[in-house]
């Protein structure tokens, strides 16, 4: 699942529509979608960071990705 700012106020507008409609879902919720298993504190944290990066340098974001390659790097530490 990749994600990106709104590219326009239009699309802004619809997203916090759809948010003040009950559509909008939680990082963890996102996260436990994809990889069907509840995520840590940690990982919540960081795929928020990322994203905050992300949204400062105008790019797209695989969620997906990251929480893989936060995996990786923790297996790669135990």
């Amino acid at each position: 699942m990749t994600v990106r700012t709104p590219k326009d106020n239009e699309e802004h507008v619809k997203a916090l529509l759809a948010i003040m409609n009950g559509r909008g879902r939680s990082i963890a919720d996102v996260i436990e979608e994809l990889t069907g298993e509840v995520p840590s504190e940690e990982t919540v944290e960081a795929v928020k960071n990322r994203l905050t990066m992300a949204q400062e340098s105008g790019e797209d974001v695989d969620i997906l990705a990251i929480v893989q390659s936060l995996s990786d790097l923790a297996t790669q530490w135990a």
